[in-house]
């Protein structure tokens, strides 16, 4: 059986953000669920009553976190797994794990470049920094997860034959 994601613990925190610690994991997560409440009329409630949104608790033996508001569509719930991979999405993204990203796809720094719509030598200078710009990490890890997403914009770098004189 596979290994299911589980809340171990949840905290509330400023705004609309949980700190999240899952199962078989030492450290805890900041997760920011303003996109979601603000976008989803299923979270529509949270977006108004902050109250609400402090009184997280963990349902299900750790499957999901829920909160005491009751919708047309049933209890106000998030799933452990959906929790996890909001976290994996917003966790800052490094020089040295964009680099791997780009060997990973197999891109050149020409190729990276063209694909993200940036200088080269803006790519390389990503490559040194300790936290990329989050629009960028995005982008990579959509990149990454969908080959149709990649094969529909990625142009290979075109090589320069140059005649011998």
């Amino acid at each position: 059986m596979d290994d299911l994601t589980k809340v171990a613990k949840v905290t509330p925190l400023e705004g609309h953000s949980l700190r999240v610690r899952f199962e078989g994991e030492r450290r805890s997560r900041d997760i920011d669920l303003t996109g979601l409440v603000n976008r989803s009329i299923h979270f529509a409630p949270l977006a108004r009553d902050k109250t609400a949104f402090a009184d997280v608790r963990i349902v299900e033996n750790g499957l999901g976190v829920a909160w005491p508001v009751e919708t047309k569509w049933g209890p106000l719930d998030v799933s452990a797994s959906t929790l996890r991979r909001i976290a994996d999405e917003q966790r800052p993204m490094s020089g040295a794990e964009f680099a791997a990203w780009r060997v990973s796809l197999g891109l050149s720094l020409t190729e990276a470049a063209s694909l993200l719509g940036l200088g080269r030598r803006t790519v390389v200078g990503y490559l040194k920094k300790d936290e990329l710009p989050a629009v960028v990490a995005i982008a990579c890890r959509a990149l990454a997860r969908d080959a149709n997403l990649l094969a529909a914009h990625y142009v290979p770098a075109r090589k320069i034959s140059r005649s011998a004189a």
